[in-house]
């Protein structure tokens, strides 16, 4: 299976069970945190950047990895909140018991990464959260995912993975690749990428179909979102994409033009802060 951005049964109910704090913040932070389940981890972001990578491990602790630029300074940075601390040149990797995630992941100290964050230049990351908490707990479409991969697209990323509403609890795919209206991508480049993501859901549709079935299943019980209501959902093709474009209206327009003479089956959408 190339996709499996979920948690096998035993660690989502350890999940479920300790981390009950952690999923009412993202509720209520109406989109500003978000927490995005990968395969048997998940990634804690502020703003769209990753504050934490949690990994639940065989001894019943949690090994947790953090850039050095949103940890080192804080007062999380206390053995007396961790079991142990190491470094593998580019994170701070932590092990952590159970016992020391709420202390850890308290607010005061969440509030320390997130201010960190906040120095870091946002660029086409802000512009994609943006679209996030715009889009968050709406009957029509659900952003699932960011920064989707899989065993065969190896380093390559799509940027968001929406699921759009066909009728009652069924979705479809729609593929997000979002830029600023002046990134140079937007002569072609970004196309190409968009269309080589929806061909490869398209070749793996069943194995996608089972992995984001199961993954808003999980997000669902971990209470991360309020609509849809339906504890369950069937996805069904077809597969559609759609290239997101951020302000830069001068810039933009040329681009787009190109970019429609030379895919005009592609769909755009852009966004302005025209007043």
């Amino acid at each position: 299976m190339p996709i499996k951005r979920f948690f096998s049964d035993d660690n989502f109910e350890r999940v479920k069970r300790d981390f009950k704090f952690l999923s009412k913040l993202v509720q209520s932070s109406y989109g500003e945190y978000d927490l995005s389940i990968r395969e048997n981890y998940f990634n804690l972001y502020y703003k769209g950047y990753s504050i934490g990578k949690i990994e639940p491990k065989r001894d019943k602790t949690y090994m947790v990895s953090i850039h050095p630029n949103f940890f080192s300074g804080t007062k999380a940075d206390n053995p007396k909140y961790f079991k142990s601390k190491k470094s593998n040149g580019q994170y701070i990797i932590l092990q952590l018991a159970t016992e020391h995630l709420h202390p850890f992941f308290q607010k005061k100290h969440i509030n320390e990464f997130a201010s960190k964050v906040k120095k870091e230049l946002s660029g086409e990351i802000g512009f994609e959260q943006s679209i996030l908490t715009d889009n968050l707990n709406r009957k029509s479409i659900i952003i699932i995912d960011r920064q989707i991969s899989d065993t065969e697209l190896k380093r390559k990323r799509l940027d968001l993975l929406a699921l759009k509403r066909v009728d009652g609890n069924t979705f479809k795919f729609q593929l997000l690749e979002v830029k600023l209206g002046n990134n140079n991508e937007l002569k072609g480049e970004v196309a190409k990428q968009l269309d080589g993501y929806v061909n490869h859901v398209k070749a793996h549709f069943l194995e996608y179909k089972e992995c984001y079935e199961k993954h808003y299943l999980q997000k669902k019980e971990l209470g991360l979102f309020k609509k849809p209501t339906s504890k369950k959902i069937e996805i069904v093709e077809p597969v559609e994409g759609q290239i997101i474009v951020g302000g830069y209206s001068k810039m933009a327009h040329p681009k787009i033009k190109t970019l429609k003479a030379v895919y005009p089956n592609i769909e755009i959408k852009h966004f302005t802060n025209a007043l």
